[in-house]
């Protein structure tokens, strides 16, 4: 029964805060829009947009930690094997999370920017290729939010993986003096 408990805590933790960890990349990328919108470039943008980025991956790092040792000083039985599934999950639902929103800004939200960017970049190719080589890049161009909801995907998921295998090494802490100590024979 214990084991039942701890995986179905493990999932509703998994999907709040894993909502909550695909929420903040959002965030950061529709600051990067209101950047652009503000025309807020130079070297005070590029500070503002660094400050927000570093704000945005030590506050994901803290966030994953603050859940793992709550999930385990709230299931005491927790193993480190829990508590890493805990974080993979919460990855998973996180890079799920982020992908749909980055596919959504591609096709309906902010198309026109992409738009503007795929023609700046198609101009300049333009002048170094040929026709029929600009053509299959425009081809490949209509498929761009698919290719980058999926990278965005499998990024951030093996991103939060390898961050929880990190973090649930010492959560539930072990303590190297305790008194198991095994018989000598």
């Amino acid at each position: 029964m214990e084991q039942y408990s701890i995986r179905s805590n493990r999932w509703n933790e998994a999907a709040k805060y894993g909502l909550v960890l695909g929420l903040i990349p959002a965030a950061y990328l529709y600051f990067g829009h209101l950047q652009v919108a503000l025309d807020m470039t130079g070297i005070w943008g590029s500070v503002i947009g660094f400050i927000v980025w570093a704000a945005k991956f030590i506050g994901c790092i803290k966030l994953m930690k603050y859940v793992m040792k709550k999930f385990a000083s709230a299931n005491p039985e927790a193993s480190n094997s829990d508590i890493f599934k805990l974080g993979t999950l919460m990855a998973m639902f996180s890079a799920l999370v982020f992908a749909v929103i980055t596919v959504a800004d591609h096709l309906y939200i902010f198309p026109e920017y992409y738009q503007s960017i795929y023609a700046a970049v198609m101009q300049e190719y333009a002048k170094i290729l040929s026709a029929q080589q600009v053509e299959d890049i425009q081809e490949i161009l209509v498929d761009a939010p698919k290719f980058s909801c999926i990278g965005t995907f499998i990024y951030c998921f093996l991103y939060g993986t390898v961050l929880s295998l990190i973090l649930s090494r010492n959560i539930p802490s072990r303590n190297p003096f305790n008194n198991n100590i095994p018989d000598e024979q």
